[in-house]
C-alpha cells in the first residue's frame, strides 16, 4: 500500500512540476515577444513604450482624455 501512495506522489509531483515548466516557458516567450513588438515599434515608428502605456491606459479608462 506504501508502494502505491509513493507511486502517486511521484506522479503528481511530475505533473505539477510539468504546468510549472510549462507556465514558465510561455511566460517568457510573451516578455520575450512584447519586448521584440515595443522595440520594433520604437526603432521603425518612434513610439515609445510610455505613448503605448498611455494608449493602454486611455483605452481601459484610467488615463486622461486629450
Amino acid at each position: 500500500m506504501e508502494l502505491v501512495i509513493v507511486l502517486g506522489a511521484i506522479v503528481v509531483a511530475i505533473v505539477v512540476f510539468g504546468w510549472v515548466f510549462k507556465l514558465i516557458k510561455n511566460t517568457i516567450q510573451t516578455v520575450l515577444l512584447v519586448a521584440f513588438l515595443l522595440l520594433v515599434l520604437y526603432f521603425l515608428f518612434g513610439i515609445g513604450p510610455g505613448v503605448i502605456w498611455e494608449q493602454i491606459q486611455t483605452w481601459l479608462g484610467g488615463g486622461q482624455n486629450r
